[in-house]
C-alpha cells in the first residue's frame, strides 16, 4: 500500500532531481530517502527515476506518476483541511430562525458578520413567529433562534443581544400625528392594533403594561401575526399600535411614528439548544461573545 508519505517524498524529489536537496526538504536523511523512493519503485513495479553519477532525471513511468501523485495529495491535503475546517465550525451548514422584528432590528448585520468571517458556512434562514422559536430548538429543526427574550426550558440557553426601544405608530392624518407634546393617554379610546399574546407574549405584555402606566386599558381591534402586517394596518387609518422603533424602516406611506417619553423597550437575542452538537453552532456563538465584548455587554453565557 502506499502511503502519503512516499508521494511527498516522491515529489520532492521529482521537484529538485537532487537527492541531497530533496531529503532536506522533507526532513528525511538521503540513505533514508534513497531507501524509500526504492520502495516506492519496487511497490509500483517501475522506474521512477534514471540515476545517473551527476544528476537524476524522470523517467517517462516517473513523468505520468508525478501528475497523478500531485492530484492525489492535493486532494487529500484539501480533505485534510475540509475535515479540520468542519470540526472547528469554519464550514458546514447552520440554521438560523428569526422573528419578523428581527429582521429589522439586529439579524442582518449579525448575520453580514458571521458569514464575512465564515464564507464556508451555508446558512439556511428561517422566518418564524416568536411562539414556534423554542419548539423549532428543542426538537432540532433550527440551530439557533435570533427571538425575544424567552423564558428559560430545560436544555434551552438564552443569551441577550440587544434592546429595542418601542413607539407609537399612527395614522398619518391622526391628531397627534402631527403634535409635537405626544399624551400617549388621548389614545384611550382609540383602536388597538397589537399581536395576540400567544404569538409573542414579551412584545405584548409589555404594550399592554406600557398603556396601563398611561391610564387606560387598550381597546384591541385587530390581533395580526405580524408587525408588517400590524403596520399595513396603520397606514390604512384601522388603528393605532405601539410597535418596536425599527419598524420605522418599513418607510410605509400613512404611517407615522412617533417616539413616546420613557420609552418601554424588547429585549432580543439568541436561543439555542445546549445539546446541539453542530459546530457551526458553537462558532456563531463564539463569534457573537466577540461582538457582544466589543460593546462591553457581559459574554459569561457563552462559556
Amino acid at each position: 500500500m502506499i502511503e502519503l508519505r512516499q508521494l511527498r517524498n516522491f515529489l520532492a524529489l521529482a521537484e529538485h532531481l537532487h537527492f541531497s536537496k530533496a531529503a532536506t526538504a522533507v526532513h528525511l536523511t538521503q540513505p533514508s530517502l534513497s531507501r524509500q523512493i526504492a520502495a516506492l519503485e519496487a511497490e509500483l513495479g517501475v522506474m521512477l527515476f534514471a540515476r545517473h553519477s551527476r544528476a537524476v532525471t524522470l523517467t517517462a513511468a516517473g513523468l505520468d506518476f508525478q501528475a497523478h501523485a500531485k492530484s492525489v495529495v492535493a486532494a487529500l491535503e484539501l480533505a485534510i483541511r475540509s475535515t479540520r475546517a468542519s470540526a472547528r465550525g469554519e464550514r458546514g451548514e447552520l440554521r438560523v430562525s428569526f422573528t419578523s422584528v428581527a429582521a429589522w432590528t439586529l439579524m442582518p448585520a449579525l448575520i453580514k458578520r458571521y458569514t464575512d468571517t465564515f464564507p464556508e458556512v451555508r446558512l439556511e434562514l428561517n422566518e418564524l413567529l416568536p411562539k414556534d422559536m423554542e419548539k423549532a430548538v428543542t426538537t432540532g429543526d433550527t440551530d439557533l433562534a435570533l427571538t425575544f427574550k424567552v423564558s428559560d426550558e430545560e436544555n434551552s440557553c438564552y443569551f441577550p443581544l440587544h434592546d429595542e426601544p418601542l413607539c407609537i405608530a399612527l395614522p398619518a392624518d391622526h391628531p397627534q400625528a402631527t403634535a409635537d407634546a405626544f399624551d400617549v393617554g388621548q389614545l384611550k379610546d382609540a383602536p388597538f392594533i397589537l399581536s395576540p399574546r400567544t404569538i409573542a407574549p414579551l412584545l405584548h405584555d409589555t404594550v399592554l403594561a406600557y398603556c396601563r402606566r398611561s391610564g387606560f386599558e387598550p381597546r384591541i381591534r385587530i390581533q395580526p401575526h405580524l408587525q408588517q402586517t400590524i403596520v399595513n394596518l396603520v397606514a390604512e387609518g384601522m388603528g393605532v399600535s405601539v410597535v418596536p422603533l425599527a419598524m420605522r424602516k418599513m418607510q410605509i406611506p400613512g404611517v407615522i411614528f412617533k417616539p413616546i417619553p420613557q420609552a418601554p423597550s424588547v429585549e432580543f437575542g439568541i436561543v439555542w439548544n445546549r445539546q446541539n452538537d453542530n459546530p457551526c453552532l458553537v462558532s456563531f456563538l463564539r463569534h457573537v461573545g466577540a461582538c457582544a465584548a466589543e460593546t462591553h455587554s457581559d459574554t459569561s453565557a457563552l462559556a
